[in-house]
Protein backbone atom coordinates (compact mmCIF):
# COMPACT_ATOMS: atom_id res chain seq x y z
CA UNK A 1 0.00 0.00 0.00
CA UNK A 2 1.41 3.49 -0.72
CA UNK A 3 1.25 6.21 1.84
CA UNK A 4 -0.44 8.36 -0.72
CA UNK A 5 -3.91 5.99 -0.17
CA UNK A 6 -4.18 6.45 3.34
CA UNK A 7 -5.61 9.09 6.03
CA UNK A 8 -2.09 10.12 6.68
CA UNK A 9 -2.36 11.98 3.13
CA UNK A 10 -5.60 13.28 4.05
CA UNK A 11 -5.94 16.59 5.18
CA UNK A 12 -8.12 15.50 8.25
CA UNK A 13 -5.24 13.88 9.45
CA UNK A 14 -3.03 17.10 12.27
CA UNK A 15 0.32 16.11 10.81
CA UNK A 16 -0.48 15.62 6.95
CA UNK A 17 1.04 18.86 5.71
CA UNK A 18 4.30 18.12 7.70
CA UNK A 19 4.56 14.50 6.40
CA UNK A 20 3.79 15.82 2.84
CA UNK A 21 6.81 18.25 2.72
CA UNK A 22 9.11 15.56 4.16
CA UNK A 23 8.56 12.87 1.35
CA UNK A 24 8.02 15.94 -0.81
CA UNK A 25 11.93 16.95 0.31
CA UNK A 26 13.48 14.00 0.41
CA UNK A 27 12.68 12.96 -3.20
CA UNK A 28 14.05 16.36 -4.15
CA UNK A 29 17.19 15.07 -2.52
CA UNK A 30 17.01 11.49 -4.68
CA UNK A 31 16.12 9.67 -2.06
CA UNK A 32 14.54 6.52 -2.87
CA UNK A 33 11.91 4.23 -1.39
CA UNK A 34 12.71 1.71 1.18
CA UNK A 35 10.26 -0.98 1.50
CA UNK A 36 9.34 -1.57 5.14
CA UNK A 37 8.54 -5.35 6.07
CA UNK A 38 5.10 -5.57 5.38
CA UNK A 39 3.96 -6.01 9.45
CA UNK A 40 5.24 -3.04 10.32
CA UNK A 41 4.44 -0.63 6.86
CA UNK A 42 0.62 -0.71 7.72
CA UNK A 43 -1.67 -1.95 10.59
CA UNK A 44 -4.71 -1.78 12.19
CA UNK A 45 -6.27 -2.62 15.24
CA UNK A 46 -8.99 -1.62 18.04
CA UNK A 47 -8.40 -0.65 21.52
CA UNK A 48 -10.30 0.20 24.11
CA UNK A 49 -13.14 -1.09 26.46
CA UNK A 50 -15.82 -3.78 25.01
CA UNK A 51 -18.59 -0.92 25.18
CA UNK A 52 -16.06 1.71 24.02
CA UNK A 53 -14.01 0.40 20.69
CA UNK A 54 -11.99 2.52 18.98
CA UNK A 55 -10.17 1.90 15.75
CA UNK A 56 -6.47 2.82 15.47
CA UNK A 57 -4.02 2.61 11.88
CA UNK A 58 -0.43 2.63 11.91
CA UNK A 59 1.59 3.20 8.26
CA UNK A 60 5.56 2.94 8.41
CA UNK A 61 7.18 4.93 5.70
CA UNK A 62 10.80 4.58 4.79
CA UNK A 63 13.34 6.04 2.28
CA UNK A 64 17.58 5.46 2.03
CA UNK A 65 20.00 7.49 0.24
CA UNK A 66 23.81 6.95 -0.28
CA UNK A 67 24.09 9.39 2.63
CA UNK A 68 21.30 8.47 5.16
CA UNK A 69 21.05 4.99 6.13
CA UNK A 70 17.75 5.11 7.13
CA UNK A 71 14.71 7.53 6.89
CA UNK A 72 11.52 6.49 8.98
CA UNK A 73 8.35 8.06 9.69
CA UNK A 74 5.62 6.40 11.77
CA UNK A 75 2.14 7.71 11.40
CA UNK A 76 -0.49 7.12 13.88
CA UNK A 77 -4.17 8.43 13.94
CA UNK A 78 -6.78 7.30 15.94
CA UNK A 79 -9.49 9.53 17.70
CA UNK A 80 -7.26 9.92 20.38
CA UNK A 81 -4.24 10.07 19.38
CA UNK A 82 -2.28 11.61 16.12
CA UNK A 83 1.53 10.80 15.88
CA UNK A 84 3.96 11.74 13.57
CA UNK A 85 7.84 10.20 14.38
CA UNK A 86 10.54 10.53 12.53
CA UNK A 87 14.69 9.88 12.58
CA UNK A 88 17.18 10.64 9.60
CA UNK A 89 19.97 8.01 10.56
CA UNK A 90 22.92 9.54 8.72
CA UNK A 91 25.46 7.14 7.02
CA UNK A 92 28.58 7.09 9.79
CA UNK A 93 30.98 8.34 7.04
CA UNK A 94 29.41 11.80 7.65
CA UNK A 95 30.32 13.86 10.59
CA UNK A 96 26.58 14.77 11.17
CA UNK A 97 23.65 14.61 13.66
CA UNK A 98 20.35 12.59 13.18
CA UNK A 99 17.82 15.00 12.68
CA UNK A 100 15.00 14.08 14.76
CA UNK A 101 11.18 15.07 15.52
CA UNK A 102 8.01 13.35 17.55
CA UNK A 103 4.87 15.36 17.01
CA UNK A 104 2.10 13.91 19.41
CA UNK A 105 -1.54 14.98 19.54
CA UNK A 106 -2.71 13.27 23.07
CA UNK A 107 -6.38 13.61 24.21
CA UNK A 108 -5.70 16.82 26.00
CA UNK A 109 -2.76 18.17 24.53
CA UNK A 110 0.53 17.97 21.79
CA UNK A 111 3.74 17.11 22.52
CA UNK A 112 6.44 18.50 19.87
CA UNK A 113 10.26 17.63 19.60
CA UNK A 114 12.34 18.77 16.56
CA UNK A 115 15.92 18.86 17.05
CA UNK A 116 19.06 17.74 14.96
CA UNK A 117 19.97 15.24 17.86
CA UNK A 118 23.89 14.50 17.94
CA UNK A 119 25.73 11.04 17.98
CA UNK A 120 29.06 12.74 19.25
CA UNK A 121 29.73 15.46 21.45
CA UNK A 122 28.41 18.93 20.52
CA UNK A 123 31.44 20.31 19.53
CA UNK A 124 32.62 17.28 18.34
CA UNK A 125 29.99 16.82 15.82
CA UNK A 126 28.52 20.35 14.76
CA UNK A 127 30.03 23.01 12.83
CA UNK A 128 30.01 26.11 15.16
CA UNK A 129 28.26 28.01 11.63
CA UNK A 130 25.46 25.27 11.82
CA UNK A 131 24.85 25.34 15.21
CA UNK A 132 24.44 28.58 15.55
CA UNK A 133 21.86 28.90 12.50
CA UNK A 134 20.49 25.55 14.83
CA UNK A 135 19.78 27.81 18.15
CA UNK A 136 18.64 30.71 15.83
CA UNK A 137 15.75 28.48 14.72
CA UNK A 138 14.88 27.45 17.85
CA UNK A 139 15.03 30.92 19.29
CA UNK A 140 12.43 32.30 16.61
CA UNK A 141 10.16 29.60 17.42
CA UNK A 142 10.34 30.16 21.42
CA UNK A 143 9.87 33.71 21.05
CA UNK A 144 6.24 32.53 20.44
CA UNK A 145 5.89 29.53 22.07
CA UNK A 146 7.06 28.24 25.55
CA UNK A 147 9.29 25.74 26.08
CA UNK A 148 8.35 22.42 28.13
CA UNK A 149 10.29 21.69 31.43
CA UNK A 150 13.92 20.86 31.21
CA UNK A 151 14.82 17.70 30.04
CA UNK A 152 16.13 14.76 33.18
CA UNK A 153 20.55 15.09 32.61
CA UNK A 154 20.35 11.56 31.08
CA UNK A 155 18.42 12.57 28.06
CA UNK A 156 20.13 16.01 27.58
CA UNK A 157 23.35 14.57 25.64
CA UNK A 158 20.98 13.19 23.12
CA UNK A 159 19.70 16.59 22.42
CA UNK A 160 21.25 20.24 21.38
CA UNK A 161 21.00 23.49 22.36
CA UNK A 162 18.77 23.60 19.22
CA UNK A 163 15.85 21.94 20.12
CA UNK A 164 12.38 22.73 20.10
CA UNK A 165 10.36 21.21 23.21
CA UNK A 166 7.26 22.29 23.54
CA UNK A 167 4.02 21.10 25.22
CA UNK A 168 0.24 22.63 23.92
CA UNK A 169 -3.45 22.22 24.91
CA UNK A 170 -5.71 21.37 22.70
CA UNK A 171 -7.30 24.27 21.30
CA UNK A 172 -7.83 26.84 18.27
CA UNK A 173 -5.01 28.56 19.27
CA UNK A 174 -2.73 25.88 19.38
CA UNK A 175 -3.92 24.52 15.97
CA UNK A 176 -3.32 27.98 14.58
CA UNK A 177 0.51 27.86 16.25
CA UNK A 178 0.76 23.82 14.88
CA UNK A 179 -0.18 25.29 11.53
CA UNK A 180 1.88 28.36 10.51
CA UNK A 181 4.94 28.77 13.58
CA UNK A 182 5.59 25.13 14.32
CA UNK A 183 5.25 23.95 10.24
CA UNK A 184 7.17 27.14 9.32
CA UNK A 185 10.38 26.16 11.91
CA UNK A 186 9.78 22.31 10.80
CA UNK A 187 10.82 23.41 7.18
CA UNK A 188 13.28 25.32 7.79
CA UNK A 189 15.12 22.89 10.52
CA UNK A 190 14.59 20.31 7.12
CA UNK A 191 15.90 22.39 4.75
CA UNK A 192 18.92 23.19 6.96
CA UNK A 193 19.47 19.76 7.49
CA UNK A 194 19.59 18.45 4.38
CA UNK A 195 21.82 21.39 3.18
CA UNK A 196 23.96 20.55 5.93
CA UNK A 197 24.10 16.68 4.98
CA UNK A 198 24.74 17.58 1.16
CA UNK A 199 27.67 19.73 2.19
CA UNK A 200 29.09 16.68 4.67
CA UNK A 201 32.72 15.45 3.43
CA UNK A 202 33.47 11.78 4.49
CA UNK A 203 35.65 11.21 7.66
CA UNK A 204 38.44 9.38 8.08
CA UNK A 205 38.63 5.58 9.91
CA UNK A 206 38.81 6.97 13.48
CA UNK A 207 36.09 9.30 13.54
CA UNK A 208 33.81 6.78 11.73
CA UNK A 209 34.41 4.43 14.16
CA UNK A 210 33.50 7.08 16.71
CA UNK A 211 30.48 7.84 15.10
CA UNK A 212 29.37 4.40 14.64
CA UNK A 213 29.88 3.63 18.23
CA UNK A 214 27.75 7.45 19.31
CA UNK A 215 24.74 6.13 16.94
CA UNK A 216 24.59 2.81 18.25
CA UNK A 217 24.68 4.35 21.88
CA UNK A 218 21.83 6.95 20.80
CA UNK A 219 19.56 3.71 19.41
CA UNK A 220 20.28 0.99 21.68
CA UNK A 221 19.12 4.03 24.68
CA UNK A 222 15.96 4.63 22.31
CA UNK A 223 15.29 1.27 22.17
CA UNK A 224 15.56 0.96 26.29
CA UNK A 225 13.92 4.28 26.51
CA UNK A 226 11.12 4.94 24.43
CA UNK A 227 8.49 7.55 25.74
CA UNK A 228 6.06 5.64 23.12
CA UNK A 229 6.53 2.22 24.76
CA UNK A 230 3.45 2.26 26.70
CA UNK A 231 1.25 4.11 24.00
CA UNK A 232 2.06 1.38 21.17
CA UNK A 233 1.34 -1.07 24.06
CA UNK A 234 -2.11 0.28 24.66
CA UNK A 235 -3.04 0.24 20.51
CA UNK A 236 -1.31 -2.67 19.35
CA UNK A 237 -0.22 -4.60 22.00
CA UNK A 238 3.48 -5.78 23.84
CA UNK A 239 4.56 -8.32 21.38
CA UNK A 240 4.14 -5.89 17.98
CA UNK A 241 5.12 -2.98 20.03
CA UNK A 242 8.18 -4.58 21.21
CA UNK A 243 9.38 -5.91 17.65
CA UNK A 244 8.41 -2.76 15.61
CA UNK A 245 10.59 -0.74 18.34
CA UNK A 246 13.30 -3.51 18.05
CA UNK A 247 13.20 -4.22 14.71
CA UNK A 248 12.45 -0.73 12.31
CA UNK A 249 12.46 2.09 14.45
CA UNK A 250 15.67 1.66 16.13
CA UNK A 251 17.29 -0.89 14.18
CA UNK A 252 20.66 -0.56 13.53
CA UNK A 253 22.19 -1.63 10.27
Amino acid sequence: MKIEETIFFNNSWRWSSFLKYLIAKLAKYDCSKYNIPSEYEYRQSTFGSKKNKQNVTLFTWGAVHPRINLARAVCIDSPNYSVLNFLIIPNQIYNIPFFGLDFVSLPSKHLLVLDFQPSLPIEKQFDMNLLKRVVRLKNQFHDKISTAEELPIELSKFFSPGMIWSKLPKDEYSEKLISTNLFTSFQSYLDLYLEALSKSKKVEPELQKEIIIGQTTYLNFRKENDPARPMLKSLFGSEFCESLIQNVLFAIN
